[in-house]
C-alpha cells in the first residue's frame, strides 16, 4: 500500500488549519482590532507551545547551529510585520479577497530561495507569476472588466495583501533554514512569541479608553469568552504543522504551493458560511493563482 510522505500528511492539516482561520478571524475583526485578535489568539497559543517547547527542551535539548538560529530570530520579526498586514487587511476587506491575493508568496520564495540554498530557478516561475497576478485581479475585481480591476475592492486591503507576499515569501525561506538544525517547535514558539510581543505593544500605545466605551480589559475579557481559546488551538495546530512541513519537505517552496491548496476552501468557506457573494469569480480567480502558483514552483 502506498503511503503520503510525512510532510505531505503534516501539510494537508496546515491546509485545513488555514482554511477555518481565515474567515473566523474575519468574523472576531467585526467586534475588534486586529491587536485584540492577536494577542487574545497568541496568548492561548502560548501557553500550549510552552510546555510542548518545555518538554523538547528537556528531552532533547537545543541544537541550533547559529546560522539557524539568526534565521529563527528573524523569521520571528518579519512575521510580526506579516501578521499585522494580514489583520489590517482582512479589517478592510473580505477574507476571500484578502487570502487569496497572498497566494504570490511561493513565487517570491522561488526566487529567494535559490540565493540562500542550492536550488536552481527557471523562467517557468516568471509564466506562474504571470497566471497568479491575473488570478488576483480576478479575485480582486467586482466584475471580470478591466475597468472593474482597476476600481476593485478596498485599495489599501489590496496592496497590504499583495505586500505580504514580500513578506511571508522572505519568512517561508528562513523558515526552511531554521527547522533544517532547530527544532520545528523552537521557531514555531519563537514565531508566537515575537508576534504576541508585537500585539501587546500595539495595544499598550492605543489611545486611551472612552469613558462611554467598554475598557480594553472588558474588550479582551469578552473576546476571550466569544472565542473559548479556539483561534489559539488553530494557531497552535496550525503553526506546529507548518514548522514541522518545512523541516521534512524537500525544499521551502515546495512546502509552500502545497500550502496554497487552502486557497480555493477558503473561498468557499469565506463565500458561503459568511456569505460573502461572489462565489463563482472568486473561486476561479482562486484557481487561477492556485495553477500559476505551482507554475511557478514547478520552474
Amino acid at each position: 500500500m502506498l503511503s503520503a510522505p510525512y510532510w505531505i500528511l503534516t501539510g494537508a492539516l496546515v491546509v485545513g488549519t488555514r482554511a477555518v482561520m481565515g474567515p473566523y478571524q474575519k468574523r472576531l475583526l467585526d467586534d475588534a482590532s486586529e491587536p485584540e485578535v492577536l494577542f487574545v489568539r497568541d496568548t492561548v497559543a502560548l501557553g500550549l507551545f510552552l510546555p510542548a517547547v518545555a518538554w523538547t527542551a528537556r528531552s532533547s535539548g537545543f541544537s541550533g547551529t547559529p546560522r539557524g538560529t539568526a534565521a529563527m530570530l528573524l523569521t520571528g520579526v518579519l512575521n510580526v510585520v506579516g501578521a499585522f498586514m494580514v489583520f489590517a487587511a482582512l479589517s478592510r476587506e473580505d477574507a476571500s479577497v484578502v487570502v487569496p491575493l497572498t497566494a504570490l508568496s511561493p513565487v517570491v520564495t522561488s526566487l529567494v530561495e535559490p540565493l540562500l540554498r542550492d536550488t536552481v530557478v527557471t523562467p517557468l516561475v516568471v509564466v506562474g507569476a504571470v497566471l497568479s497576478a491575473c488570478g488576483a485581479a480576478v479575485v480582486s475585481s467586482e466584475r471580470n472588466t478591466l475597468r472593474s480591476v482597476l476600481h476593485a475592492s478596498d485599495t489599501t486591503a489590496v496592496v497590504l495583501a499583495l505586500s505580504v507576499n514580500l513578506v511571508f515569501g522572505v519568512t517561508s525561506t528562513l523558515d526552511g533554514i531554521a527547522t533544517a538544525t532547530v527544532d520545528p517547535l523552537y521557531v514555531a514558539a519563537v514565531i508566537v512569541l515575537f508576534v504576541g510581543v508585537g500585539s501587546t505593544a500595539r495595544l499598550w500605545r492605543s489611545g486611551p479608553d472612552d469613558e462611554e466605551t467598554p475598557t480594553q480589559r472588558q474588550r479582551l475579557l469578552a473576546l476571550y469568552r466569544a472565542d473559548k481559546g479556539i483561534l489559539g488551538v488553530l494557531q497552535f495546530g496550525g503553526l506546529a504543522a507548518t514548522l514541522l512541513t518545512f523541516g521534512a519537505a524537500p525544499s521551502a517552496t515546495q512546502a509552500s504551493v502545497l500550502f496554497r491548496a487552502n486557497i480555493v476552501l477558503v473561498v468557499v468557506v469565506s463565500s458561503i458560511g459568511l456569505q460573502e457573494g461572489h462565489l463563482y469569480r472568486r473561486t476561479g480567480g482562486a484557481a487561477l493563482i492556485a495553477l500559476g502558483v505551482v507554475c511557478g514552483v514547478v520552474g
